[in-house]
């Protein structure tokens, strides 16, 4: 079901990020209204659900395991054909038009709806205040700004990996900072560490990365997490504790800019998150038409 990055267009009504309950159905009431839209989204959608043994409130299906509904939900997904692009959007920059960008494309949407649920763990000392002058999350995306400088990944899973080879030929030096156990294919000139972040340190850019025993002295760190922080994904976007802030229409404070499930905060439950992505959807329709 996975549609190849290839096929994407440059420009959509809608496009939808994150593929788990509330992205598919969000994209579901969008299929069903017949919009010119995309679901973006990863190459397992919804893991948390996958490890549910067992959901107890999802009505009509009493104690239903929490992989079988997942795949259900897959299911009525692909019989509407509806295609489930693996793209990681990296930024988004403010319009309308919106602009998302990710590894290899970017593509533009009249309107966005976030549901790309919660980020697992919170920011590192340092990260937020030099975003942009240093710290980023796509070392593909910048990599010749890099040229013969140092540079340091810290990644979440093998994904770092790639980043890492392809900085190698770029960088004087690139480092290595695992939060993963077994690394599959990183290039043996990059130089791993084992030690854990304590700050990102710089005044006006990077200059150091703290790993406690040791600094490493970078001009570069890009951090590879499974999800972007929705505050660092798109600049200017409202947050209340560390949410998502929406009203009942789930709009944010950017005109177009929709978000659901669990990125716009408690509870963290699975009907909150399917209810929220088929009503942002039917308002972001409300908000294109009028654009009309």
């Amino acid at each position: 079901m996975p549609e190849d990055i290839q096929t994407l267009k440059k420009h959509y009504e809608l496009v939808i990020v994150g593929c788990g309950p509330a992205g598919m159905a969000a994209a579901l009431n969008a299929k069903i209204r017949n919009r010119d839209f995309i679901l973006l989204g990863s190459e397992f959608c919804s893991p948390k659900l996958s490890k549910a043994p067992q959901i107890e409130n999802w009505l009509g299906f009493p104690e239903i395991g929490g992989e079988e509904l997942r795949q259900r939900f897959l299911n009525h997904v692909k019989e509407k054909e509806i295609s489930i692009v693996n793209f990681k959007v990296t930024s988004i920059y403010p319009g309308p038009p919106y602009t998302l960008v990710g590894k290899d494309k970017s593509l533009e949407a009249d309107a966005v709806i976030l549901a790309t649920g919660v980020s697992v763990g919170k920011l590192f000392p340092g990260e937020a205040e030099l975003l942009g002058r240093g710290v980023g999350y796509c070392a593909t995306c910048d990599g010749p700004l890099y040229k013969n400088k140092s540079v340091a990944i810290i990644a979440y899973n093998s994904e770092g990996e790639d980043e890492a080879n392809f900085m190698v030929d770029i960088c004087a030096k690139v480092y290595y900072i695992p939060y993963y156990k077994e690394m599959v294919r990183l290039d043996p000139r990059v130089e791993v560490k084992k030690g854990k972040v304590q700050k990102i340190v710089g005044d006006r850019t990077v200059e150091q990365l703290d790993l406690g025993e040791e600094q490493l002295t970078v001009d570069g760190v890009f951090i590879m997490r499974e999800t972007l922080p929705a505050e660092q994904l798109v600049a200017g976007l409202e947050m209340e504790d560390a949410a998502i802030k929406v009203n009942h229409k789930l709009e944010s404070n950017m005109p177009g800019l929709f978000a659901a499930g669990d990125c716009t905060g408690q509870p963290y439950q699975l009907i909150k998150a399917a209810g929220e992505g088929g009503t942002a959807a039917l308002q972001a329709i409300k908000y294109l038409d009028n654009l009309k």
